[in-house]
Order: C-alpha cells, then sequence, then structure tokens
C-alpha cells in the first residue's frame, strides 16, 4: 500500500491530476491497483494506492519503479509513503494506516528531496514516537522533560522552545544555531543559560541534551495528532 502525501497544501483538482498519474504509473508498471482520493476535502487529503504485487516480485523494485514513473509524470511536491506487504484482505487496513503514518511523520519531518518513498524503518526514532505519541508514558515523559520551560514561554510570550530545538537540531553548534534563530551570538548564548536555569540542566551535557532532543520530537507528534 502507497500513499503520495502533498507536502503542502493542494486544491481537488490537484490531487485528482495526481491520482491520475498514479494510476498511469501503475498500469505503465503492469502493476494491478486500486488508486483514489482518500479524505477528499479534509487537511490530510491524500492520493491512496492499493497495489497487487505478482507472485516472487521483489518490493522494492516495484516501489522503485512506480515511485519513479510518478515523479516524473507529476512536477507535484509530494512525499510518497508505503506501508508493509500483506498477504491477506484482513491486513489491508493494518498497512493503510502504516502508510499513513509514515507519510505524515515524512511530510513533516526534514525530508531528502531526491527520495522516491519511505517506509517505517526509515524514520527512524521519529517514526517510532509518532507511533508511539497515544502512550500516556510518552506524554509523561515529555511533560517532565519540557514542562518547565513549555509554561515559561506560555507565560512569557518567549521563544525558549523554539531555541532549544534549534540548538539541539544544529548538533548542539551553538554558532550555526544562533545563525539559524537570526540572533548575535551574545543573546543567543543568554538565551541558552536562561534554558538551562528554566531546564535546571546542563546543555554541555549530552545525556541531558540526547533526552530533551527526544522529548522534542516527541512533543512534535503529539502537538501534530491534537491539531
Amino acid at each position: 500500500r502507497t500513499s503520495p502525501a502533498p507536502t503542502s497544501p493542494v486544491v481537488a483538482g490537484e490531487l485528482a491530476e495526481l491520482a491520475e498519474t498514479a494510476a498511469a504509473a501503475c498500469k505503465d508498471a503492469r502493476l494491478a491497483a486500486l488508486v483514489g482520493v482518500l479524505d477528499e476535502g479534509g487537511p490530510h487529503a491524500r492520493v491512496g494506492v492499493l497495489a497487487s504485487l505478482p507472485a516472487r516480485a521483489d518490493t522494492e523494485t516495484a516501489l522503485n519503479d512506480m515511485a519513479t514513473r510518478i515523479r516524473k509524470q507529476s512536477g507535484a511536491d509530494y512525499v510518497m509513503a508505503a506501508g508493509s506487504v500483506v498477504e491477506s484482505i484482513r491486513d489491508v487496513r493494518r498497512s493503510f494506516l502504516e502508510a499513513e503514518q509514515v507519510a505524515d511523520v515524512a511530510a513533516r519531518s526534514s525530508s531528502n528531496p531526491n527520495r522516491l518513498f519511505y517506509r517505517l524503518p526509515d524514520l527512524r526514532l521519529r517514526g517510532l514516537l509518532h507511533l508511539m505519541r497515544d502512550d500516556a508514558r510518552l506524554q509523561t515523559f515529555v511533560e517532565r522533560e519540557l514542562g518547565p520551560i513549555l509554561e515559561y514561554d506560555a507565560q512569557r510570550g518567549s521563544d525558549l522552545t523554539r531555541i532549544l530545538e534549534l540548538y539541539l537540531e544544529c548538533g548542539r553548534n551553538k554558532a550555526v544555531a544562533a545563525q539559524r534563530a537570526h540572533l548575535s551570538r551574545p543573546a543567543f548564548y543568554e538565551r541558552l543559560r536562561r534554558i538551562e536555569r528554566v531546564l535546571n540542566a546542563d546543555l554541555d551535557d549530552v545525556e541531558s541534551c540526547a533526552s530533551l532532543h527526544v522529548a522534542l520530537l516527541a512533543l512534535s507528534s503529539v502537538r501534530w495528532e491534537r491539531s
């Protein structure tokens, strides 16, 4: 099961055109498939493809072939995600859900524009946290790690959470993070010291930073689910 998911809002006509492109790609690749627009009119509308692979077909080859054909024929900005191969019709729904989750995470993350498609293992930690986003234990972890800084930002209208996220995304490179935040280095360093005071954490400690980074990734998944 695959799910070409646009990475930006599209109108119904563009989705229909993408569906036609996907159907033509399946036909050219000699894959029997059902193609249609899912959640049409909703904020998470996408094109869904349920393909039947020939016996002994190599999954990766088939997906690469179809994705290459779609990319050649379509100028749309989209992410293609694939669920697990299933042997029974009763498992199709599970594969559809998996593909939807993969598409959601890949479309929101720093996707590689040259990558033809994504599967769950490709998303690594971000994918795992997205699947666990409804787990109360994960939500408790996020609140424990980030609660003070989230409350601080909410009360003062500050941006410490964003600054912390930039710092960790830049591999704790303060100079690069300050540039991305459009702040002078002294101003950025002062924000980092404030974050340390608010969280009672040492941002030079690798384990502390790893824990905070995981919490931020989990927060992103939880916030998306509630939006």
